[in-house]
């Protein structure tokens, strides 16, 4: 795991980022947390560290001094600088210096989140491009494959790359090759009655074929996961004889497969573009049909733009639902059924379908959901859309499963931070007799004051000053009621010191006097 030092002088945001960050979650652990430049400085010199979240504006050391007596010690270290919206001035000098990421105070964890994600990614790229010799030594097949994925990626250092090919039987120059990706086909529910063992033995299966096609035909491929492989082949090379790799691949299985073909280029360093349109042209088996060679001219003409759209459409109608904005996720609805209605028959109409949901399905387990779990759905049960009369009903249907889903994602959210205001409500109550503040409740809930006061008025539409004031009255009110406590007494119990102010915040909020109100009891 990655270590982090974080650095901040606001000791309740140091402890907030510290406890509530899921450190694990990113690959990393905090080693340390100072609360000046200084002990900073003196914890960087006695252990190792690899990341710096600092805060700008410190006393006596700032966060852009530490940053860079920090990189003197170490030039690798990687920075993530943090600062309110007044000392956005300060980002120039942070981007002078580099700074692997700047978030404004107050700290949104899903910003941070972001940011440390993409520092982890910057240090897993170097990590693992200064291991690539000692990669070679140890393992060659694990060398042959992160040199394919920085071909595929679009390599940073062309002559390093291609020396380390050379070394390992590879030896690629300009001469022009292309692309190919292939593909199982609707995995996500071919595979859903098959244990785990038998998964495996599939898997293997599908590997085997595909090393022994590509030894015959010469044809050098990597392994991108579990069920997804790339080829790099020859201009030379007949991309029908593929076909081949297409029956062989599946032999023994229940899968099919699809293979999508980049066009050729003619340098190393341009490889990826070709591997960026034998993904596009992949894409296109929704349309095209799924166990076929799909090539990158098949792109051209309405419909590559109907793929484009519809990539679009299904961002547009994810972060609709995440965010509980019906009349878009209606709106949504209505742009897929444009794309609908271009097609030309039925089954066309099956396939889509079945790819929206297989594409709703990954985003929510994206976010630790599962679409059939939500809808208390079985895989079997999509069948009811082939035979829908009308697209109408299609359409209804959808809408309503988008409805659904939006609702349970909303309520989930809510029911997080409900339960945290019903915390805070409780926690107000029981100390009505003090001077409850803002910053006490921030502390004993391990948050920064802003972050909790705008959770609190985001749910109740009160600030959490006023609902202490207007819980204040409303027990006062209620202890008037006892004849046996003077006024004085009352307010005493719910922590006012001074009568006269008691006095008038009562009578500005109820329109009577203390005493008027007691009177009239």
């Amino acid at each position: 795991m990655y270590k982090v030092l974080l650095v901040d002088d606001e000791l309740l945001d140091l402890e907030g980022l510290q406890r509530f960050m899921n450190w694990e979650a990113l690959g990393m652990e905090v080693h340390a947390a100072a609360s000046s430049g200084f002990e900073a400085l003196e914890m960087l010199r006695s252990g190792t560290v690899d990341i710096i979240v600092t805060d700008i504006r410190m006393p006596i050391m700032s966060g852009m001094e530490l940053a860079r007596r920090a990189l003197e010690l170490n030039p690798k270290l990687k920075i993530v600088f943090v600062s309110g919206y007044e000392d956005f001035q300060y980002a120039k000098q942070a981007i002078s210096m580099s700074a692997s990421g700047y978030v404004l105070k107050p700290v949104d964890d899903e910003d941070m989140r972001r940011t440390l994600e993409e520092v982890r990614e910057s240090l897993d790229r170097e990590r693992a491009h200064s291991h690539l010799e000692l990669y070679f030594s140890e393992s060659e097949p694990l060398l042959r494959r992160e040199l394919f994925m920085q071909l595929l990626d679009g390599l940073p250092d062309e002559e390093k790359v291609l020396s380390l090919l050379r070394r390992i039987g590879m030896p690629w120059h300009t001469t022009h090759l292309y692309t190919a990706l292939l593909e199982p086909d609707d995995l996500s529910w071919k595979l859903n009655g098959f244990g785990d063992e038998a998964k495996a033995e599939i898997e293997k299966k599908l590997e085997t074929a595909v090393e022994h096609f590509c030894a015959e035909e010469r044809i050098q491929a990597c392994r991108l996961d579990r069920f997804h492989f790339a080829l790099i082949l020859e201009e030379s090379y007949d991309s029908g004889r593929l076909y081949g790799l297409i029956r062989r691949a599946v032999c023994g299985t229940p899968l099919t497969v699809t293979i999508g073909v980049g066009p050729p280029v003619t340098r190393l360093k341009e490889l990826h573009l070709s591997f960026r349109r034998a993904r596009e042209a992949l894409e296109l088996k929704l349309f095209l049909g799924k166990g076929k060679l799909i090539l990158h001219t098949d792109a051209k003409g309405p419909i590559s733009a109907e793929a484009r759209d519809l990539d679009g459409i299904l961002q547009s109608l994810f972060a609709a639902m995440s965010s509980y904005r019906l009349v878009d996720v209606d709106d949504c609805n209505e742009e897929l059924f444009v794309l609908v209605g271009n097609m030309e028959n039925k089954l066309e109409i099956y396939q889509l379908f079945l790819h929206i949901v297989s594409k709703l399905d990954a985003y929510l387990h994206t976010i630790n959901e599962d679409f059939y779990a939500l809808l208390r759905l079985d895989r079997k049960h999509l069948s009811i859309l082939y035979h829908f009369e009308t697209i109408e009903d299609m359409k209804s249907w959808l809408r309503r499963r988008m409805f659904e889903l939006s609702e349970h994602l909303q309520r989930k959210r809510q029911g997080k931070k409900r339960k945290l205001v019903e915390e805070i409500e409780a926690y107000i109550e029981e100390h009505l007799e003090h001077n409850v503040m803002l910053r006490d409740a921030a502390n004993h809930f391990s948050f920064s004051p802003n972050h909790l006061g705008q959770i609190f008025y985001e749910e109740t539409g009160v600030y959490f000053s006023d609902f202490v004031s207007l819980r204040r009255l409303e027990r006062v009110k209620e202890l008037l009621g006892d004849p046996k406590l003077k006024v004085y007494e009352a307010a005493h119990r719910v922590g006012y010191k001074n009568l006269s102010h008691f006095s008038k915040q009562f009578k500005e909020y109820y329109g009577v006097s203390p005493g008027d109100y007691r009177r009239h009891l």
